[in-house]
C-alpha cells in the first residue's frame, strides 16, 4: 500500500489562463495546458499571482489554457501525431499519464527532476516519485496533491455519538451523528456535494467502496457492496435535501444550512479561511475494510513537440520550488510534494485542515485509493457509473443487485476497451474488471 506523506494541507483541480507582464510584452511566451485550477477564483489567482510572479522574475510570458479531460487529452495527442506542437508544459492528474506515455506524447522527465534535486533546495516525497514512473520512463515531475475531509460547525459536536472519537470516526458514527442532529433540530444538516460539478462521485468510488469492499472496481457488485448501498440509502435519509444542488460545501457551511459536510480540501478551505474558529475538521470515516481515502496526484511534463523546452523547464523549476509550493498551498489549498515545503506549519483555517489530513494519513487503518489510470480520453466515463448507481439506488429506490449488475457491465466494457489496469487499492490487474 502506497503511503502518502500529506504534511501541509489541501488540493483541488488545476486550470489555465493567460499571463503576461504588466509593462512590456515578454520576449518569449510559452503555453501551459492543464485540466486543473478550473474554479474561477483559482483561475484568477493563477493568472494574477502564481504565473505573474514567474513572468516578472524571468521575462517569460505564460499562456495558461484549461480544458476538460477529453479535449485536453485530444489536443496533446493531436500535436504528437502531427509532429509539431504549441504546448510547452502540461500539468494533469496521475491517472492520465499512462495514455500520454503509451502514445509517446511526453519526454522522459528523469533528467529534469535530477537537475531540480541537484539544486539542493528541494527533494520530492519518495512515494510520489515512484508513481511517476511508468512505461519505462519518469512520466512527470510531482507538482501537487490533495485529498478530502469532513468539516463541521463546532455546534454540531454536541450531537456526535457519545464516547466516540471523531478522529477515529466510522461510517456508523457518521450516520448516528446525522440522525442525532435531525432528531434534536428537526433538520437534516449533513451535506455532500452531489450537484452538477460536485465531487460526490469521489466519495462513492474512492472512500465508501474501498472502505466497505476493499476495492474500487473488483468488488463493485459484491455482497459487501450491496450492504454498502443499503447503508448509503440510510445516510441519504439524514442528508440535507439541497445536497443535489451543492457543487462545493464551503457556502452551505458558511450559511449554516449544513453543519457537517464532506468535500475536497480545496473546496472547504474558503469556509475555514473566513471563520477558522467556527469549524473543526476530521478524517473521512472507516468502514469494515478500513479507512479509505482518495489521494489526487498532479504532475508536470514537457511534450516531445514542445517548441520552447528550455523555457518550459524553467517554469517547472519555479512551480516546484518549496517557496512556490507554500504559495500554492496558501493560494488554492493544494498540498506540497516536497518535504521542504511540507515542513512549513500552516496557521488558521489551513492548520485545521492540515491536522485532519495528517490524522487521516497516519490512521492505523488507512487505505489509500488513487484515481483510475490508463483510461485516456474515456476517463470521464468512469465516475458517472458510480453517480448513476447512486441515483438509481438511493433516490429512485431500484433493486440494488439489478443496478449493480447493469453498472458493472459498463465498468467492464470501459476497462476492457482501454485495456486499463486497476488503480489502488485494487491489485494492478489488466484489464481491470468487477468480479
Amino acid at each position: 500500500m502506497i503511503r502518502w506523506r500529506l504534511v501541509a494541507v489541501l488540493l483541488g483541480l488545476v486550470l489555465v489562463v493567460t499571463v503576461g507582464p504588466t509593462q512590456s510584452a515578454p520576449a518569449v511566451e510559452i503555453t501551459f495546458t492543464s485540466n486543473q485550477f478550473t474554479p474561477v477564483e483559482e483561475a484568477a489567482w493563477a493568472r494574477n499571482t502564481l504565473l505573474a510572479r514567474f513572468t516578472q522574475e524571468t521575462g517569460i510570458g505564460v499562456r495558461f489554457v484549461t480544458e476538460a479531460e477529453g479535449p485536453y487529452v485530444d489536443r496533446l495527442l493531436a500535436e504528437a501525431r502531427a509532429g509539431r506542437g504549441t504546448i510547452d508544459v502540461t500539468g494533469t492528474l496521475h491517472g492520465l499519464f499512462p495514455e500520454l506515455v503509451a502514445q509517446n506524447v511526453i519526454r522522459d522527465m528523469a533528467s529534469t527532476q535530477q537537475q531540480l534535486v541537484g539544486r539542493r533546495d528541494r527533494t520530492f516525497y519518495r512515494d510520489l516519485v515512484e508513481v511517476s514512473k511508468m512505461g519505462g520512463i519518469q512520466a512527470f515531475v510531482p507538482w501537487m496533491q490533495a485529498t478530502y475531509v469532513i468539516v463541521a460547525h463546532r455546534q454540531a459536536m454536541r450531537y456526535f455519538p457519545a464516547g466516540r472519537n471523531p478522529n477515529l470516526m466510522t461510517y456508523e458514527d457518521l450516520l448516528e451523528w446525522g440522525e442525532n442532529i435531525r432528531q434534536a433540530t428537526g433538520q437534516r444538516r449533513l451535506g455532500f456535494p452531489a450537484g452538477p460539478g460536485g465531487l460526490y462521485h469521489r466519495f462513492l468510488h474512492g472512500f465508501a467502496y474501498p472502505s466497505f469492499t476493499g476495492s474500487q472496481v473488483k468488488g463493485f457488485k459484491s455482497p459487501e457492496a450491496v450492504e454498502m448501498w443499503r447503508y448509503l440509502r440510510r445516510l441519504w435519509g439524514v442528508s440535507h435535501p439541497s445536497s443535489f444542488t451543492y457543487q462545493s460545501m464551503h457556502e452551505p457551511l458558511l450559511l449554516g444550512e449544513v453543519w457537517v459536510g464532506w468535500d475536497h480540501v480545496a473546496r472547504v478551505t474558503p469556509a475555514l479561511r473566513e471563520r477558522p474558529n467556527d469549524f473543526v475538521a476530521f478524517p473521512s470515516p472507516a468502514g469494515p475494510k478500513g479507512r479509505s481515502f482518495l489521494v489526487v496526484v498532479v504532475g508536470l511534463a514537457i511534450p516531445r513537440t514542445a517548441p520552447n523546452p528550455d523555457a518550459a523547464a524553467r517554469l517547472i523549476e519555479y512551480l516546484t520550488r518549496p517557496a512556490t509550493q507554500v504559495l500554492t498551498l496558501q493560494g488554492v489549498g493544494f498540498f506540497p510534494v516536497s518535504p521542504q515545503a511540507g515542513n512549513v506549519v500552516p496557521t488558521g483555517g489551513l492548520r485545521v485542515i492540515a491536522d485532519a489530513v495528517n490524522a487521516q494519513g497516519d490512521a492505523p487503518d488507512a487505505r489509500t485509493a488513487l484515481l483510475p489510470i490508463g483510461l485516456g480520453a474515456r476517463t470521464g466515463e468512469f465516475a458517472p457509473i458510480y453517480s448513476d448507481a447512486f441515483r438509481a439506488i438511493a433516490i429512485e429506490g431500484r433493486r440494488i443487485e439489478d443496478v449493480l449488475a447493469a453498472q458493472a457491465r459498463r465498468l467492464e466494457e470501459l476497462f476492457r476497451a482501454q485495456n486499463a489496469p486497476c488503480a489502488p487499492p485494487d491489485p494492478p490487474i489488466r484489464p481491470c474488471r468487477p468480479d
